[in-house]
């Protein structure tokens, strides 16, 4: 049974409490000195122009350009409402640094320039991110990539196995196939004679991804598990969700029968997606990963002193555990369907599609009781809908054990007490689920 991935989960990584502290995220000190990058203006008099506020940590030098350019960055990324105009205040930014590091040095300037890859990191993923605002003009999309995959070269040119650069090449190359692959297929595009399949680019892809997890690991530099990397499993959660669903939007508004529907989301074996959507690969990869990005971030936090529970890195582990939780989940249905029909409806059957009863039972345990380990860790005791995650999980887990054996009366005990605290905490929101369980 392959590995599941919620869907939509791209939408739901930038959580409330990581969009307005992430520019914290890093573990930056309380101090810092504000300062003004960038302004719009509407065109009118009478208003005022937005400006948008950089906060610099206290160990941010304030004659770093770079260390400066880092924060521009970091703030620019996590604004719900990304404008263009500051986007190219950052790429401005990059071009002056880099003028100024050829420039002989004056013994009145102050300002620290020191080209690192962390820079042409950031160069590199601002004039990719211009391709955001101009996705219906192919030319500019390209030449925005080009541009960007230049500043990762001459990166490595100067800072082989430079990990900021690793990990930004890889969230460039998936955006880019995103850009400039899929947005442009309809369901009857072929695979051309000498061009790559998605398949194809998603590995190489995902291969440069993995060499950053494994370089950063060999230097024991876990500070790049953080909201801004996440952005990587969160594009690639997207990229297959657009995959899975793929022709789908063309039979819209489309009168057509249950088996028309099933043939339209068939795709050619030549189509250029078929060897991505006709695999669980993808997902297996996806998952492993987003295990592994948890495993980093937990490294990180074992090396610095205890996060309280609104901190950003620990808000950011909750959300990975209920991604993971949530995947799980998912994955349980399958051997869970074949235990409750073999065991209830088809009692007459062996198996379904290779399942016994048995082997769909303890698969389905297994699954829901990993579910639960990780739903269990995204618990926020602000949060009780985080509580009944847990508590629906655990009513699951109750519904694979043998009918009233002391296994299944002790998960629906443990889920009735969750819930109970969850409806007094939130004046009855869960009375439904509660009422369901009690009379069911």
């Amino acid at each position: 049974m392959p590995p599941k991935r919620p869907l939509g989960l791209g939408k739901a990584a930038r959580a409330k409490k990581q969009k307005n502290e992430a520019a914290d995220e890093d573990g930056a000190p309380n101090g810092h000195s504000d300062a003004p990058v960038a302004s719009e203006s509407n065109g009118s008099n009478n208003e005022e122009p937005n400006e948008l506020t950089v906060e610099l940590g206290a160990e941010i030098d304030a004659n770093d350009a770079v260390g400066q350019l880092a924060a521009l960055w970091r703030t620019y990324f996590v604004l719900e409402d990304k404008k263009e105009l500051v986007l190219n205040g950052i790429i401005h930014e990059c071009d002056r640094i880099l003028r100024k590091a050829h420039l002989d040095k004056s013994d009145s300037d102050e300002e620290n320039v020191d080209i690192t890859g962390r820079f042409y990191a950031i160069y590199a993923l601002a004039l990719s991110n211009l391709a955001f605002f101009h996705t219906e003009e192919r030319d500019k999309v390209e030449a925005y990539f080009t541009e960007a995959m230049d500043r990762i070269s001459r990166g490595e040119e100067l800072f082989p196995n430079s990990v900021d650069i690793l990990f930004a090449k890889a969230r460039i190359m998936i955006n880019k196939i995103a850009l400039t692959v899929i947005s442009r297929l309809d369901t009857e595009s072929r695979v051309g004679a000498k061009s790559q399949t998605g398949a194809q680019l998603l590995d190489e892809c995902l291969a440069q991804w993995e060499k950053a997890e494994s370089i950063s690991g060999e230097l024991n530099q876990y500070d790049y598990y953080n909201i801004e990397s996440l952005d990587f499993l969160q594009a690639l959660d997207d990229l297959l969700d657009v995959v899975d669903n793929f022709g789908q939007e063309h039979m819209e508004g489309e009168d057509s029968d249950a088996e028309d529907d099933a043939l339209e989301h068939r795709l050619d074996e030549n189509h250029p997606l078929f060897s991505i959507k006709n695999t669980d690969k993808y997902n297996r990869w996806w998952r492993d990963h987003l295990i592994i990005f948890l495993g980093n971030l937990d490294k990180r936090l074992a090396g610095e002193t205890k996060k309280e529970k609104d901190h950003p890195l620990t808000t950011l582990r909750r959300e990975l555990c209920k991604r993971l939780g949530q995947s799980y989940l998912m994955e349980a249905e399958t051997p869970s369907n074949v235990y409750t029909t073999l065991t209830y409806y088809a009692k007459d059957k062996k198996d379904i599609d290779g399942l016994s009863r048995d082997e769909a039972q303890k698969a389905s345990q297994q699954l829901y009781l990993t579910a639960l380990k990780y739903l269990k860790d995204s618990q926020d005791e602000d949060e009780p809908e985080t509580w009944v995650n847990v508590a629906e999980a655990m009513i699951l887990l109750g519904n694979v054990h043998d009918l009233d054996s002391p296994d299944q009366e002790k998960a629906y005990k443990d889920a009735e007490n969750i819930l109970v605290k969850a409806n007094n905490a939130t004046n009855g929101k869960f009375d439904d689920i509660l009422h369901n369980l009690l009379n069911n």
